[in-house]
């Protein structure tokens, strides 16, 4: 029997626009082998059944998008429904960058609800959305990283301007800003919609380059290339616009894939990435980035769910898109770890039952 699988992007994130374009493109990749529903949850938070041969601009028409509203029940048989049908699928392969479709929120919902997703767990997800919890994490696990500091009135960073400031929560480098000052950085924070859950400063290392790859563990562990990006701007960050607007967006934005690197620095990489997955639980696909200035290599953040699943760095090493989403589809399969809502007990049921009983 074909699994169903429910393709989920938007999201009310700023990186909502981002989440379409990955979404739809899963979807179609994936329609080749299995029956596949698009579910879109909207700016403001609202849930719908959409018709999976979309493209981005259609959803800048309402009268084509918002016209099948979807209900989630928490009951015995907790799902989603269309009017009083319920919308039946065995996977949710989770599209959705930054906000609560990244930092947890979604997962949790997903897990009450009794439904195998793609992606990162719950915990994965809101380390690796916390800039500053990643950091100290990194830190103490000994792995090179640039210092942060979080952005208060009542302390000041250790380590001279110009700084980059940054969400604390966030990606795709939005709100992010090159300061000269620390007074500047408390400005931004106060006047700025980016940084009401916090901000963060680290030190702006000028001619620095960013280099970054594609990380699964299953069927095994697996890296992709490592790309290094062109940046366009003029503090040599690797902007929004980079990203996605220029070049055709992500996949066809401006790249040395593979970068242009000597094997030192390729081997000191993949030797952080060793002791970073010692750390993190991955799953589905994830992209580490990294800095490399002066001979040094720092590890700057993980994006859990990339653009386009970065599916694009594996494309030189004969690694298919639909074979890596296919992966992340039966590793999807093999996740048990969700409360159960028919009474019996999930992996996640018997673990708390467990913890309890050493407990006393």
């Amino acid at each position: 029997m074909t699994d169903t699988l429910a393709v989920v992007f938007g999201g009310p994130s700023d990186e909502h626009d981002i989440s379409i374009l990955t979404g739809l493109q899963s979807s179609r990749i994936l329609s080749n082998k299995y029956d596949v529903l698009n579910i879109y949850w909207s700016k403001d938070n609202k849930w719908y059944l959409v018709d999976k041969n979309l493209e981005s601009i259609d959803f800048l028409d309402n009268d084509k998008v918002l016209n099948k509203e979807l209900t989630i029940k928490y009951d015995s048989n907790a799902g989603f429904y269309f009017k009083r049908k319920k919308v039946h699928f065995n996977i949710a392969v989770n599209a959705c960058h930054g906000g609560p479709g990244e930092d947890g929120t979604l997962q949790s919902l997903l897990t009450l609800l009794g439904i195998k997703y793609t992606g990162p767990t719950l915990t994965t997800s809101q380390i690796g959305m916390d800039k500053y919890i990643f950091y100290t994490l990194m830190k103490e696990r000994g792995i090179s990283v640039l210092d942060k500091h979080l952005v208060t009135q009542n302390s000041n960073p250790k380590f001279e301007g110009p700084y980059i400031l940054k969400p604390r929560f966030g990606g795709s480098s939005i709100g992010v800003e090159v300061v000269e000052d620390y007074n500047t950085a408390l400005k931004l924070k106060e006047n700025s919609k980016f940084y009401i859950q916090g901000a963060t400063v680290e030190k702006y290392l000028e001619n620095s380059q960013d280099l970054l790859i594609g990380v699964r563990t299953y069927p095994h562990v697996d890296f992709s290339e490592i790309e290094k990006p062109i940046r366009t701007n003029n503090y040599d960050l690797f902007s929004y616009n980079d990203k996605y607007l220029d070049n055709g967006g992500l996949e066809g934005s401006k790249r040395e894939l593979p970068a242009n690197i000597d094997n030192k620095i390729e081997k000191l990489i993949k030797d952080m990435l060793v002791k970073f997955l010692e750390t993190i639980e991955i799953k589905g696909i994830s992209r580490v980035d990294f800095l490399h200035h002066k001979e040094q290599i720092y590890l700057n953040e993980v994006n859990t769910i990339p653009g386009s699943h970065a599916l694009y760095l594996w494309q030189n090493i004969g690694k298919s898109k639909f074979d890596l989403l296919n992966d992340m589809i039966d590793e999807a399969k093999l996740n048990n770890n969700y409360w159960s809502t028919d009474g019996s007990d999930g992996i996640a049921l018997k673990s708390a039952k467990d913890i309890q009983s050493k407990l006393g």
